[in-house]
């Protein structure tokens, strides 16, 4: 599922962001009408996804956390409604206008935001835990990606939360990115349920388990429910 949003910035982008005015500000536009849409590369289009991300996490914390923990879809459309116009946010050297308009997978998004998320928290401590045999977790409908990827992630922030953590603390697709994958592979053939081919991208797989590892630090099942598989 393709979703896209316009941002509309209060700053010219490249303008620092101004941490102490309230997140929710209303500036109105100052887009100006002759401007010409902004043509990225996919690289610099990831980059754009990622550097929103994080703004939006740290801009909208609550209405992010929500629409990752929602359960619906009504829910979910009601908190991601939250990050349309969000201002105040430094995309230096990712575009040169006011207005564009992103172009995300809901999976890539709901990863990358739960990237932010984490980074947010780094005091959290998650240590490693034994594997289950079955996981089953009921926000694997909502994320859009096949279940056996939502599955091993979950598996992997189990058993190897540190291994997603230094994946994440990697720049968006570089060479570290490469290795940290490489690190953390056999913990992903651990996981990987018997008989499905991972065919992921780097990016696919990254946001996969990031959304993962949220999950196991903010939104874990209850213990009963654990222990009864």
């Amino acid at each position: 599922m393709k979703l896209a949003f316009a941002i509309l910035l209060a700053l010219a982008l490249g303008g620092a962001a101004n941490a102490s005015e309230p997140a929710d500000t209303k500036t109105g536009s100052r887009v100006d009408p002759n401007l010409r849409p902004v043509v990225n590369a996919r690289g610099n289009a990831d980059q754009l996804v990622y550097r929103f991300s994080e703004c939006a996490a740290a801009r909208r914390t609550s209405r992010v956390k929500a629409m990752l923990d929602a359960r619906t879809d009504t829910a979910y459309k009601k908190e991601y409604a939250a990050l349309y116009d969000i201002q105040r946010c430094d995309f230096g050297g990712y575009g040169d206008a006011d207005t564009f308009k992103i172009n995300a997978d809901r999976g890539v998004l709901r990863g990358l935001l739960a990237e932010a998320l984490i980074k947010q928290s780094a005091a959290v401590a998650v240590a490693p835990l034994p594997g289950q045999r079955v996981y089953a977790r009921d926000w694997y409908e909502m994320t859009g990606r096949p279940r056996p990827l939502d599955e091993m992630a979950t598996c992997v922030a189990d058993i190897d939360p540190a291994g997603i953590s230094a994946l994440l603390h990697t720049p968006l697709g570089g060479k570290e990115e490469g290795a940290a994958i490489g690190a953390i592979s056999p913990s992903l053939g651990t996981c990987l349920a018997v008989g499905y081919k991972l065919s992921a991208n780097a990016l696919s797989l990254r946001t996969a388990l990031a959304e993962g590892l949220y999950h196991r630090m903010y939104d874990a099942p209850p213990k009963s429910v654990e222990a009864a598989k």
